[in-house]
Order: structure tokens, then sequence, then C-alpha cells
């Protein structure tokens, strides 16, 4: 079954104007082909018919289902499923290395978290120890023992300047943590809202070349069919004059032979 879109070169979604325009321009760029008399007639019977058909809304709705049906069109149906299978198969892979990435930043937070967790333990563990060993510094004191009560009361000092410090160091990882975590997922936040702009970027700008280059096409195809409908008009008025001419000189003529000189 012969394809009327390969044959007029447009898209099965082309409008009636552009399919009529379509067919104009094969039409005038086959009568500049000098092809053979019977391979012409036989091409621009073929150019019609597809005008005709794909022109007409219900002529074009049964043309396209038998085309549908036919064997030629099935391998680039399957093609065009493959193409989209394919494309599921990217989209399926991107979104798994995207969650990929994810599901490493919570990773790598979780584990953040857990070192300073341990670390948060161990404070703990060292500041109970720190509590027993001024308990016993302090049973040690009420012995009597007055050279231990000044270095009791040194050692409770530094070990309280040691807890202070392990409290401050336990604050300061615990913002640090957060703002890890924070900065983590703005970073990925960031990077998505950037692909998804550069995408939409990339599709409007293909949009807006495919639009120019379609007016362009539109504006050149009728550039030429202005400078054919003037040729026709210029060989229409100059075919009037001839004939106009010619109908004076029979005129002439006959009155002539009406009335011969005596």
């Amino acid at each position: 079954m012969q394809n009327y879109y390969e044959l007029l070169g447009v898209s099965r979604d082309a409008s009636p104007r552009i399919v009529t325009i379509a067919y104009e321009g094969k039409r005038k760029a086959l009568e500049k082909s000098g092809l053979p008399e019977a391979e012409r007639l036989a091409e621009e019977r073929a150019l019609e018919k597809a005008h005709v058909t794909l022109s007409n809304p219900a002529k074009k709705a049964w043309y396209d289902k038998q085309l549908e049906g036919s064997p030629a069109e099935q391998p680039r149906d399957r093609k065009g499923l493959v193409a989209a299978v394919v494309v599921v198969l990217l989209l399926v892979a991107a979104g798994g290395w995207y969650s990929l990435e994810r599901s490493s930043a919570r990773e790598r937070v979780r584990l953040e978290e857990q070192r300073i967790a341990l670390e948060q333990e161990k404070i703990r563990n060292q500041a109970e120890i720190e509590k027993a060993r001024l308990l016993d510094t302090q049973q040690a004191r009420e012995r009597g023992y007055d050279y231990r009560r000044e270095a009791a009361q040194a050692s409770r000092a530094e070990r309280e300047r040691r807890a202070e410090e392990y409290r401050r160091r336990y604050e300061e990882n615990t913002a640090m943590r957060d703002q890890v975590g924070s900065r983590v997922l703005n970073t990925y936040d960031e990077r998505e809202r950037q692909m998804r702009e550069d995408r939409e970027r990339r599709l409007a700008d293909e949009e807006r070349r495919k639009a120019l280059a379609e007016v362009e096409r539109q504006k050149r195809f009728l550039a030429e069919r202005e400078r054919e409908e003037e040729r026709i008009r210029t060989e229409r008025h100059y075919r009037a004059q001839r004939e106009a001419a010619e109908v004076q000189h029979r005129e002439a003529v006959d009155a002539a032979r009406r009335n011969p000189p005596r």
C-alpha cells in the first residue's frame, strides 16, 4: 500500500492546509523535473490521489486505519515500540541512579550520625567515670587528707573544664551534622532542579528551531508561489493582447472583404 505521507513529505498530524501546500510544491517540482510524459502523468495522478485523501478528514481517517494494518507499517510500529521501551529503560536507569545517589547520601548522613552518637556515648562514659573519680576524691578529702583536698579541687576543676569542652564539642558536632545533612539534601535538590531546567530549556530551544524552520520554509514556498502566479498573470495578459490584436485584424479583413475598393 502506497504511503501518501511519504509521497507528499508531510507528517501524520499535518493539517489540510499543510497537505495542500506540500501537494502544490510537489506538483510544481514535478512539472520542472523533465520526466517523460507517461511517468510524469502517473506521478501527477498519485499526487492528486494523495492530496484528495489526506486533505479530507474522513478519507484521511479511513486511510490511516488501512495504513496501520498494512504489512509495511508493522515494522515501523515495532521500531516505535522498541524505541519507547528503550526510552523507558533509560528513564528507569536514570531514576535508579538518582535513587542510588540519594541513598548513598542518606547512608553517609546515617554513618555520620552513628559516629557522633558513639562520640556522645564516649563522652557520657567519660563523664560518669569522672563523676566516680570525683566521689572517690571527695571521700578521700573527708578522711582528712588536706593535701589531697587541694589536688581534688584542682582535679575537679580540670574535669569540669573537660566536661564543658566535651559538651561544647558535642554541640558543635550536632550542629555540624545538621549542616552537613542540610547541605547534602540542598545540593541534590539544586542539581535536580538544574537538570530539569536544562531539559526544559533544550526542549524549548528545539521547538523554537523547528517553528522557525517551518516559518522559513512556508515563506520560501509562498514567495515561489507568488512569482509563479505573477508569471501566469503576465502570460495571460500578453495572450489577451495577442487575441485582441488577432480579433481586430480579422474584423479589419472582414470589413475589407465586405467593402472592396472601387
